[in-house]
């Protein structure tokens, strides 16, 4: 091969190269826009807040109520609906002491922690007594965090 067919053959992949990306980068921006098309022309139900932070409160009662656990597999189920100060405060926890397990999906607002940044819920625990989550979020438009649980003993 002469040298000026290796420099045309290069220049031909280097062509090449780029047509495959740009269909590569227009065709995920299409699948981006059709999603994003999708979600703004389907109308979100408008659920209440209760349900939402009961159902949310209720997961992580019942996620942090197993002292059966591996504790690894514990905190994984744990820390992504916890506040960092709630991560690194249950990070030393192990799910063995954990006084509580088998709760039930009864949970009932708590006192006059029902704000638009703040909420708590109790649940009964089958062991262990009372389980009370609190969550919290700093702004009304932030997702509900739980940034504290008391597992009645």
């Amino acid at each position: 091969m002469t040298r000026k067919r290796l420099v045309i053959a290069i220049v031909v992949i280097g062509l090449l190269a780029i047509a495959v990306a740009i269909a590569v980068v227009a065709s995920h921006l299409s699948r981006r826009s059709d999603e994003a098309t999708a979600a703004a022309s389907t109308p979100d139900a408008t659920p209440s807040a209760e349900p939402a932070t009961a159902e949310l409160a209720f997961h992580v009662a019942d996620s942090f109520c197993q002292p059966d656990a591996a504790p690894t597999a514990w905190q994984r189920s744990l820390s992504p609906y916890l506040t960092a100060d709630a991560t690194q405060l249950y990070a030393a926890v192990s799910p063995a002491n954990v006084p509580c397990a088998g709760v039930l999906d009864d949970g009932a607002p708590v006192g006059d922690q029902q704000t638009s940044t703040d909420q708590a819920y109790q649940f009964t625990a089958s062991t262990g007594g009372p389980v009370t989550v609190t969550l919290h979020r700093g702004t009304e438009q932030a997702p509900w965090l739980v940034s504290y649980i008391d597992a009645g003993s």
